[in-house]
Order: C-alpha cells, then sequence, then structure tokens
C-alpha cells in the first residue's frame, strides 16, 4: 500500500476520483463546483475526525459525496452565489 507523505502529494492522487465527481456534478447542472471545493469540503467536514482512512474509503467519499452538501458548502465559503449553482 502506498503511503503519501504530504497532505499535496495525496491531493494529487485522488484527482482522478476528483475529476469523476465533477463530471458527475456537471450532468446535474452543477457547474460552478471545483475540484478543491470538493477536497475542502471533505478535508474539513468528512475526513477531519476520521482515522484510518484507506484511499479506497476516500475514493468512495468522493464518488458517493452528496451534491447539494458540496454546493451548501460552497456558497457558505461565499465561492458562489446562489443563482449560479
Amino acid at each position: 500500500m502506498r503511503e503519501y507523505k504530504n497532505q499535496y502529494e495525496l491531493y494529487r492522487g485522488l484527482i482522478p476520483a476528483m475529476n469523476v465527481k465533477l463530471k458527475l456534478l456537471r450532468q446535474n447542472d452543477y457547474k460552478n463546483i471545483t475540484r478543491e471545493d470538493i477536497w475542502n469540503y471533505l478535508k474539513d467536514y468528512k475526513w477531519k475526525s476520521s482515522i484510518d482512512l484507506t484511499l479506497a474509503d476516500m475514493v468512495q467519499d468522493i464518488i458517493h459525496v452528496d451534491n447539494l452538501e458540496i454546493v451548501r458548502f460552497v456558497q457558505n465559503k461565499g465561492n458562489i452565489n446562489e443563482g449560479s449553482v
């Protein structure tokens, strides 16, 4: 099993899964969400208190996270306006 030296390396390793989620979001007309939004939501809320997460767990979380949770996170951060989602 691969070990990541830092958070940036882990982020880079998860880009393919985040790209899949972005495609799913775009298909549902959430066009202003970015890969960084997905990462930040999961990092700040889903994974913050998690212990012993595997890469498979993280990929599953990325793909299955509720789209509206990400949208609300982004709106609360002020990254997009409600009318542009």
